[in-house]
């Protein structure tokens, strides 16, 4: 009898274990470009971060900034949520972008994206903003597009 029990524990373990192994989610890359205005020239060591805001985290992302111009993939997991029933549910997307520029570690400049307006979906789990974005560091706003 004991030996059926770890048979059926085992089983039973291996049965739980299969689905973790074979169904996982895909990450997905959210693309913005764009380019910075008005830069003071006493700026120094340039950057941009983009944080994709989504219901299970954060996920940051910076790059230096070159003539102006900046291109961030930013890597997140579609992992929404796990059940031994129904398997892996894929679906989790930022709900806002949010992009930085500083200098020496200083914010010059925010701005704050809604994701479902502002990225349209690509082949292969790939997001991109549907129009390269320009931020005017002399406004040093932070708005909602």
């Amino acid at each position: 009898m004991p030996r059926l029990c770890r048979l059926a524990t085992l089983t039973l373990l291996g049965l739980m274990l299969v689905p973790n192994a074979l169904g996982q989610c895909p990450n997905a890359i959210a693309t913005v470009r764009g380019q910075i205005d008005n830069l003071p020239s006493s700026a120094t060591q340039v950057g941009v971060t983009v944080v994709l805001k989504t219901p299970k985290g954060d996920f940051p992302k910076s790059t230096a900034v070159s003539d102006g111009r900046f291109t961030v993939d930013v890597s997140f997991s579609t992992l929404k949520s796990y059940t031994f029933l129904w398997g892996h549910r894929c679906s989790n997307l930022p709900k806002s972008v949010i992009l930085k520029v500083t200098s020496a570690d200083k914010t010059l400049a925010e701005k704050v994206l809604d994701f479902k307006k502002n990225f349209q979906e690509q082949p292969l789990n790939r997001y991109q903003a549907k129009q390269d974005l320009t931020i005017d560091v002399s406004k040093s706003s932070t708005g909602k597009h």
